[in-house]
């Protein structure tokens, strides 16, 4: 710790914060960028936008599947 101390005081606590409301706000931005437009590439790097973009697109895929086998589920109980 900043304060020569294993227990953060409040103050280090207020710097961790901010550091990651920062970050939070960069990697908020580089996303608006890539979802506004695939052929915008901003400089830093884009690279952890576009990993966090191909997660967030998988995992919707997932649970759009997830939802279609439940309704077949629901359907082949019915039919039953």
């Amino acid at each position: 710790m900043p304060n020569g101390n294993e227990n953060p005081d409040l103050r280090d606590v207020w710097n961790a914060v901010n550091e990651m409301r920062q970050s939070l706000a960069e990697l908020k931005g580089m996303l608006k960028v890539h979802f506004s437009d695939n052929n915008i590439h901003h400089h830093p790097p884009c690279h952890p936008a576009e990993e966090i973009r191909r997660t967030m697109l998988s995992a919707a895929g997932a649970a759009l599947l997830a939802l279609l086998a439940a309704i077949g589920s629901i359907v082949a109980n019915v039919v039953r």
